[in-house]
């Protein structure tokens, strides 16, 4: 929702019929009923479908409705949408979230800590030579290709059939586009790459940023695929160095996140081939994310997500059991300490300090070069060429011979962590292990593990649908520290309920709270009081219930108690 306008709002709402005719003429009769017009000119609302042209029938039941309405000073567009979404998913039987730009990523890196890295979300910046902030083992511009031994893995002779550094696997980059950075040069393909922010096939970064929206994250999509995929002709070196990396442009910014365009994103690196898909964004999540993302693993893709940044809680969809998590690590194999934690994350990678291909988008030509930025992307960007070479060792056909299509994605996470990752001093100790997954990827000790059956693969619990996620599980995800219990006592005292009636919030009253929680540190800290590097339980005070009052819905009110 991007209004400019206070009294109105741009509203897009994700639907999902239950069950019965969801037929696009039918779907939009339904829709001008409920909501009525969008304005005085008695323009309909816009109905067209979140997958276009998919044969999967469980994408085929995804619908984006779209329009303006008047909000008005004191009511938010944000309370409108979701006021609008709960009489959609009240009429209409259906499952009904507001696609609303997220914030709960994190701006990385932060230049007021660290002067020699560029803002991404303020803009490149020529401060002088200040590395002194950064670890000495930094310094090398290619101390993440060490750090994960992808050299050992180049070395590794690949089985019949396969190659080495990532030749011949297609990596979709759902992130801000291509640039011309030669540091970068060769490694995209411009026959599959897609635009999902404007609809054509063309997903060149324009490198704009927005005077209204600061956190605008123009080169992002250039800084992560250099981690992934530099040729070396250069001063820097990808992982997968022969990698084929498919842009997929499905934001401006890292830290304002649609999740409807992030769903597409997926769908279309699905489509598009690529044997690996990560994201270095990420949001509040929904179910047709997870929809996308289980079509892609079901079909022998390896997807994955950064954990976050600043802001302690693992996002969406690195939240999702679906999806690998990724924290960061530093050039001393220790956490970054602004990557997020938890037990979702699987495994972590060098984020902090990691040399780039930098865009200075001030200037017209933009300037391009290297420098050291900080971010969870980076280490999911590590990560994913990681991925593509283990696929090329082995070649893609074979895996899927080996565990079938359907469970290549659960070969790959269960070798990251039985054999593909290396525990440094002190992580087990330290607790790191409970927070950042089991420990830093190790790129030869993967590829040299032997496949294994389908038979011993340990598949993860998760429910049979998306949709299926409890009310519960949806909040324990930006509760991070409170267990089951403790998050049905809290949000019941939030809302004015009893915690047995938080399982059975109505689904688009937990999309809000997630919301809410997920975009407002202080509501959130009303329900967990942070103490060190630990976020353990409090009672939710008066003013986490005044804030709550100010922002949510009537949908939202009318749920709560008295």
């Amino acid at each position: 929702m991007q209004g400019r306008d206070p009294t109105v709002a741009a509203v897009r709402l994700l639907v999902r019929p239950r069950g019965g005719d969801d037929r696009p003429a039918r779907l939009r009769r339904e829709v001008d009923r409920v909501l009525g017009a969008v304005d005085e000119h008695d323009r309909p609302w816009a109905v067209e479908p979140l997958f276009p042209g998919t044969p999967d029938p469980e994408l085929r039941r995804y619908w984006v409705v779209s329009g303006a309405v008047q909000a008005g000073p004191a009511y938010d567009e944000t309370r409108v949408a979701y006021d609008l979404a709960a009489r959609l998913a009240r009429e209409l039987d259906a499952d009904v979230e507001p696609d609303l730009p997220s914030s709960a990523f994190g701006a990385e890196p932060d230049h007021r800590e660290d002067a020699d890295d560029v803002d991404d979300a303020v803009g490149e910046e020529s401060l002088g030579d200040t590395r002194g902030v950064h670890l000495a083992g930094s310094d090398d511009v290619h101390w993440v290709v060490d750090a994960v031994r992808a050299g050992a893995a180049w070395a590794l002779l690949p089985h019949l059939g396969g190659s080495a550094r990532g030749a011949g696997v297609l990596v979709g980059s759902v992130d801000t586009g291509y640039t011309d950075h030669p540091e970068v040069a060769g490694a995209w393909s411009f026959d599959l790459d897609y635009d999902v922010v404007d609809g054509d096939d063309d997903a060149r970064d324009p490198l704009r940023r927005r005077w209204y929206m600061p956190l605008d994250s123009p080169g992002h999509g250039t800084h992560t695929a250099s981690v992934i995929g530099c040729r070396g002709d250069g001063v820097l070196l990808g992982v997968a160095p022969r990698v084929t990396i498919v842009p997929i442009r499905t934001v401006k910014s890292v830290v304002q996140v649609l999740d409807g365009d992030v769903a597409r994103a997926v769908h279309e690196a699905h489509r598009r081939g690529c044997k690996v898909i990560t994201m270095s964004l990420g949001g509040r999540g929904f179910f047709g994310l997870r929809s996308a993302i289980r079509a892609a693993i079901d079909d022998g893709v390896i997807v994955m997500a950064a954990a976050g940044n600043k802001v302690g809680i693992v996002v969406a969809p690195a939240s999702y059991p679906e999806c690998i998590a990724v924290g960061a690590t530093n050039a001393d194999s220790e956490p970054w300490s602004g990557s997020s934690r938890g037990p979702a994350v699987d495994v972590s990678a060098p984020g902090e300090s990691v040399w780039v291909a930098s865009v200075d988008s001030r200037t017209n030509p933009p300037v391009f070069g290297e420098r050291r930025h900080h971010g969870t992307s980076f280490a999911v960007a590590t990560l994913a060429g990681v991925a593509a070479l283990w696929i090329a060792h082995h070649g893609h056909d074979r895996i899927v011979a080996k565990v079938g299509r359907a469970h290549v994605h659960a070969a790959f996470l269960q070798l990251v962590r039985t054999h593909g990752h290396r525990e440094p001093p002190g992580w087990t100790e330290h607790g790191w292990d409970e927070l950042y997954g089991v420990g830093i990827v190790d790129a030869a000790a993967l590829l040299a593990a032997p496949l294994p059956d389908a038979a011993d693969l340990v598949l993860p619990e998760i429910p049979a649908a998306p949709e299926a996620a409890d009310p519960v599980s949806r909040l324990s995800a930006v509760l991070s520290g409170l267990g089951r219990d403790e998050v049905r006592s809290r949000v019941g005292e939030l809302l004015g309920t009893a915690p047995d009636a938080v399982d059975d919030l109505p689904p688009v009253t937990v999309s809000e709270l997630v919301y809410r929680l997920g975009e407002d540190d202080a509501l959130r800290a009303g329900l967990t009081t942070p103490i060190g590097d630990v976020e353990l339980p409090a009672r939710p005070g008066a003013e986490a219930r005044r804030l709550l009052a100010r922002t949510a819905s009537r949908a939202l009110r009318t749920s709560a108690g008295p």
